[in-house]
């Protein structure tokens, strides 16, 4: 947030206010310390990173348009929800300054970080494509995973909520504070003195900013969206996108009122007294995350530790096989950790399973018998059969429960099986592409950066020689 801001305007005050605001604001505290939603509050290092990118290439000097790769490939691999609606604002804010966008080199530039975001981010999103063809998945079922515009507009909140909360045990809060309230509301005697040259930008991040607070309440019409808008589930996630925008408003708010106080003691006073507040607003906030007992999370540690299978509850169940979904309260409760037999006929001796490793015997197999593996189905599990010397590559598919299933191709008297998941071929290529493009977007910006760098040497030798 300092750099994106030392980006548009230069200056350090405005910078390091919005970097405070930005780390103090109530609704990160909650994504971190309630809420812990570990992808969510990753992703709001890489917004401002996006933004100032995008800033650069429209209305700066263009030779940092390649940090929209960098924020971007980082939202991918932290949160897909934070990425999309990241992609919808950008759009908004390219509307804002369609004046700017059409042009050729513009376009050119947008086109090479898109490029360098699929190729650096593919590690995510080809296997995420593979399995999706491969089996049915949660995520992907908008009425299992709650992403319909219905559910959507039942979880909306009221705006008074940003003032007081509703009061609900284990809820999320969505109270802002005063001193941010305040900061917002001392634009309108701070508007008057900000630069001319950023008050267009000022006006953009403060029509956003309200955008994403009507977006967490009923007058948005979220009923009327298409399901991919409705991916975001709580539409209460729009206050981060809402604090992110008012972020630089409260900043330069802040700034210009200070700034124009004569007294350089008194405006040392004043920057330091609105330090101490935020920082002393946090602390205060921060006590309702502690722990009355230490002991409580020593123990949960501990259990989780020796725990030696993983209840069904811990599993992020979002990306979850459907059909274990829907079996998860009874099947998964019950099954056990062993292969099982689904049909036909075998006994399964000497199993000993280790992580995503299996070695089992079986004996007296039936021909077509169906064993279902003790794993939730995802595609790259290779299976070898071994018999009398011979090894045969067993197919895995997804059984009627969700899990990993092989069927047995003949008749086997006694083979040895062992199970490893060593990833799908087009998983390992993804690894690679992701891999090579990483180190290639780090010589391409060396590259471009040292061109211009010349560029400039160059271009000022010229002027000296005129001269």
């Amino acid at each position: 947030m300092y750099n994106f801001m030392n980006e548009v305007t230069k200056k350090k005050g405005i910078s390091f206010f919005a970097a405070v605001i930005y780390m103090t604001f109530p609704y990160k505290l909650e994504n971190i310390f309630n809420r812990y939603a570990i992808g969510e509050f990753t992703a709001f290092v890489f917004i401002p990173i996006v933004f100032q990118g995008l800033y650069n290439l429209l209305n700066g000097d263009k030779k940092r348009h390649f940090y929209i790769a960098i924020g971007a490939t980082g939202l991918l691999l932290s949160h897909t929800i934070s990425t999309e609606y990241t992609a919808i604002f950008c759009v908004i804010y390219m509307i804002f300054n369609i004046n700017k966008f059409f042009k050729k080199d513009i376009i050119i530039k947008c086109i090479i970080n898109v490029v360098w975001i699929l190729l650096m981010s593919a590690i995510f999103w080809v296997p995420m494509l593979e399995f999706e063809s491969t089996a049915h998945y949660s995520i992907f079922e908008p009425k299992v995973i709650k992403t319909d515009g219905d559910y959507v507009a039942n979880n909306v909140i009221e705006l008074w909520q940003f003032i007081k909360d509703k009061g609900e045990p284990n809820g999320v809060s969505f109270v802002v504070g005063i001193p941010f309230i305040t900061m917002l509301l001392l634009g309108v005697l701070a508007y008057k003195k900000i630069d001319e040259k950023h008050k267009y930008f000022y006006i953009t991040n403060l029509l956003m900013g309200i955008i994403a607070v009507l977006m967490c309440t009923k007058a948005f019409p979220w009923r009327l969206m298409p399901n991919f808008l409705c991916t975001v589930q709580y539409p209460w996630r729009m206050v981060g996108f809402a604090f992110f925008f008012f972020t630089p408003v409260c900043a330069m708010n802040l700034y210009y009122l200070i700034k124009n106080v004569k007294s350089k003691c008194i405006r040392n006073t004043l920057y330091l007294l609105s330090l101490a507040v935020l920082l002393g607003f946090t602390a205060y906030e921060l006590t309702a995350y502690k722990t009355t007992n230490p002991n409580i999370d020593v123990e949960y540690e501990r259990n989780a530790i020796e725990n030696p299978q993983i209840n069904y509850f811990a599993v992020n169940r979002d990306y979850m096989p459907l059909n274990a979904l829907v079996k998860q309260r009874n099947y998964l409760t019950t099954r056990g950790d062993k292969t099982l037999v689904l049909s036909g006929s075998a006994e399964i001796e000497d199993e000993e399973k280790d992580a995503l490793h299996i070695d089992m015997t079986i004996r007296n197999a039936e021909k077509d018998t169906r064993l279902e593996l003790p794993y939730l189905f995802y595609p790259g599990y290779t299976v070898i059969m071994e018999e009398n010397g011979k090894k045969i590559n067993l197919q895995t598919t997804e059984s009627e429960n969700g899990f990993v299933q092989i069927v047995i191709p003949e008749y086997v008297e006694e083979a040895k099986i062992v199970v490893d998941y060593t990833a799908t071929t087009l998983e390992k290529v993804a690894y690679i592409i992701s891999g090579i493009s990483i180190v290639c977007f780090i010589a391409y910006v060396a590259y471009i950066n040292r061109y211009k760098i010349k560029k400039i040497k160059n271009k000022e030798e010229k002027n000296e020689t005129k001269a």
